[in-house]
C-alpha cells in the first residue's frame, strides 16, 4: 500500500512541537519564536520528510523485485 505524503507547511510544523520539546530545544540555543531559528528548523524537518519519502520509494521498488 503506497504512502502519500502531503508537504506540511511551517506554521503546521511549529505548532506542532509541544512546549516541553520547545524548552529543551532553547536550552540548546534554538528559539523556535526566532524567526531564522523557525527557519532553520522547518528546513530541517522538510529535509527529514523528503529522505524518508525517499527511502519508502526505494523500499517499494526493490520489494517489487
Amino acid at each position: 500500500m503506497p504512502s502519500y505524503r502531503r508537504a506540511r507547511s511551517a506554521a503546521e510544523i511549529l505548532r506542532s512541537v509541544p512546549p516541553r520539546e520547545r524548552v529543551v530545544m532553547l536550552r540548546f540555543g534554538l528559539d523556535l519564536d526566532d524567526p531564522a531559528h523557525a527557519e532553520l528548523f522547518v528546513s530541517g524537518v522538510h529535509a527529514a520528510d523528503d529522505a524518508i519519502a525517499a527511502q519508502e520509494r526505494w523500499e517499494r521498488e526493490n520489494a517489487l523485485r
